[in-house]
């Protein structure tokens, strides 16, 4: 098997992570599933097939998917808050083409470059955090590592009992796709919850001028079982037209969001 040394590798980072105090705040859970690892590193390799892409790891850890990044990419770049972390990745990967950065690493994620993928175990506690970043950034590409009740919001559709204002927001400027699902032993420790893989690719760019309509989804997903027309006409001012009356805000995919809004705020601009 081509990757037994890096799985053989994440087996002893089970040792090693029985070494440090963890803490629940920043949602520490380490990887140690070599079948998870060898997904994400797949799904990376279907949007870089040419190695050409920059990688940027946020969370690192103790570089449990590092590893396998390391095997495929020339260079990485990883963050770590945790700065016991980062200290022991910049020892362990000295000798890599491995930038680790000691500091929170969302507020990173907006000054990636195009050609930048995002690649994270995602820390629990700021997953949503990171998907609104990775919407707001101008990379093209994530894949990341959620928890499988964010990721099945993300991937509703209308009219689903997970559809919110995540999912239409994200789903305005990303394609969401969903790959599999791990259990609690993927990690250390166990966490409480199952775990899925998620790929986001771009498909709408976003500008600053668009926070308008971030605003106007919280607005409108406030009282997501009403009558749309009724929250249009008091999230946007807009008067009720007759094929709205019976739609409930829930049941509105985000390319009809997205056109309401905008079509709204052309006819405010004339």
């Amino acid at each position: 098997m081509r990757f037994s040394r890096e799985c053989l590798e994440l087996r002893d980072l089970l040792k090693l992570a029985k070494g440090f105090k963890l803490f629940k705040k920043l949602g520490q859970h380490f990887m140690v599933d070599c079948n998870l690892a060898l997904e994400v590193l797949g799904k990376l390799k279907e949007i870089c097939p040419k190695r050409e892409c920059c990688v940027y790891e946020l969370g690192s850890g103790l570089g449990s998917l590092t590893l396998f990044l390391k095997s495929y990419f020339d260079y990485v770049m990883c963050s770590e808050i945790d700065v016991r972390f980062a200290d022991y990745l910049k020892k362990r990967f000295t000798n890599d083409l491995i930038d680790v950065i000691a500091s929170d690493g969302i507020p990173l994620i907006s000054a990636l470059r195009e050609n930048c993928v995002l690649v994270s175990n995602t820390p629990y506690v700021v997953s949503s955090q990171i998907v609104v970043a990775v919407v707001k950034s101008g990379i093209k590409s994530a894949v990341l590592v959620l928890q499988e009740e964010v990721a099945r919001k993300l991937a509703a559709v209308p009219g689903e009992p997970n559809y919110g204002r995540i999912t239409a927001f994200t789903q305005t400027f990303m394609n969401v796709e969903l790959g599999g699902s791990y259990p609690p032993g993927s990690f250390r420790p166990k966490p409480k919850v199952w775990s899925t893989v998620v790929v986001l690719k771009r498909k709408r760019e976003w500008r600053e001028t668009m926070r308008g309509y971030e605003e106007f989804l919280k607005c409108l997903f406030n009282q997501r079982k009403r009558v749309l027309a009724r929250r249009l006409k008091e999230c946007l001012g807009v008067a009720p037209s007759s094929e709205l009356l019976k739609m409930r805000v829930f049941t509105a995919g985000p390319e009809y969001l997205f056109q309401l809004y905008t079509s709204s705020v052309r006819e405010a601009q004339v």
